[in-house]
């Protein structure tokens, strides 16, 4: 069973600043888990402009906020895993997870930090009653779609 002084859960900003805060502060064996195929999290579908004024001391697009970070990251040499999901965290702080490339993963943490961000909830989660029109999303479903998956399509009139 690999150790780690730090295990980040979710390699989103908030992941990615911890992973980078605490390398500053003298923690050197960190790894960052991401069920994702990329780091960034949301970021990576906000392509509008308004992110990094009190960071980076400028105005940046989501993925361009997410590259900053990310390139911290490499820059420190943390160590990150994609493509993981994390399964359990036992209460002597052993994660176990998973992923393609190594199976089954058990991993000793000194300390886990949890950031895995949030997700819109349907209709169905907030309990409003009647069924979802066909072809309305949340602004989020709509964000991933067209900004991360290509999908538009004009209307004719």
């Amino acid at each position: 069973m690999k150790t780690y002084d730090l295990i980040i859960i979710g390699g989103g900003p908030a992941g990615l600043a911890a992973a980078v805060a605490a390398k500053d502060n003298g923690i050197d064996n960190i790894l960052i888990l991401e069920r994702d195929k990329s780091l960034g999290g949301i970021l990576q579908q906000c392509i509008h402009n308004g992110f990094g004024l009190h960071t980076f001391k400028e105005e940046l697009t989501g993925p361009e906020y997410a590259a900053r970070f990310i390139e911290q990251v490499e820059e420190c040499g943390i160590e990150y895993k994609l493509n993981t999901m994390v399964m359990d965290i036992s209460p002597e702080k052993v994660v176990t997870a998973t992923n393609r490339e190594d199976g089954i993963l058990l991993l000793q943490a000194k300390a886990v930090i949890l950031a895995m961000g949030c997700r819109e909830r349907s209709r169905g989660a907030l309990n409003i009653p009647g069924y979802r029109p066909a072809g309305i999303y949340s602004a989020g479903t709509a964000q991933h779609l067209v900004n991360m998956e290509g999908l538009c399509r004009e209307k004719k009139l």
